[in-house]
């Protein structure tokens, strides 16, 4: 007879500055890892390019917003923060977590935040691959969008969930 161990559940706790590199890395391999299908090499690195500089801009980004990040013991499985009231500016998620709740986790406490902040709504510019995530979770395409990341165009879309719903 096969026993079933419990996975523990994950925490969400703020992001701070000691974790900026450990979230510039989770940002860099997953946007790397769980992206390239949907996206060329080229516009990947454009996205999340490595090096000191990016790891300095993450961290400036992650402590503007109050990043909220998802741990699996000690170490950080995904991240999420919003932009202002009502704006998801991030959520990535490592590879080896995808399915296992994390994103969820993250994007429900996210959007409560969102609604304690007075925000009726909330929006986010999902990439190719998070569409179907942001999807399921109720929010609708409002338009399609290209942005120029070092010269590099890449699609992703604006969408809206309601949070009176």
């Amino acid at each position: 007879m096969c026993e079933r161990t419990a996975r523990p559940a994950l925490r969400l706790a703020p992001l701070f500055m000691r974790d900026a590199p450990a979230a510039a890395e989770l940002f860099h391999e997953t946007v790397h890892a769980v992206n390239a299908r949907d996206y060329a090499p080229e516009q990947l690195e454009a996205w999340a390019p490595g090096g000191a500089e990016p790891v300095r801009r993450m961290a400036a980004r992650l402590l503007a917003q109050g990043a909220l990040g998802a741990w699996d013991g000690s170490a950080l499985v995904g991240f999420g923060s919003l932009e202002g009231a009502d704006l998801l500016d991030m959520l990535y998620v490592h590879k080896d977590y995808r399915g296992r709740g994390a994103a969820r986790l993250i994007a429900g406490s996210l959007e409560r935040e969102a609604r304690e902040r007075g925000a009726r709504a909330i929006r986010t510019l999902a990439s190719i691959t998070a569409r179907p995530f942001f999807e399921r979770r109720g929010y609708v395409v409002l338009r399609e969008n290209v942005v120029v990341r070092a010269g590099v165009q890449l699609t992703n879309f604006l969408m809206e969930k309601d949070l009176d719903a």
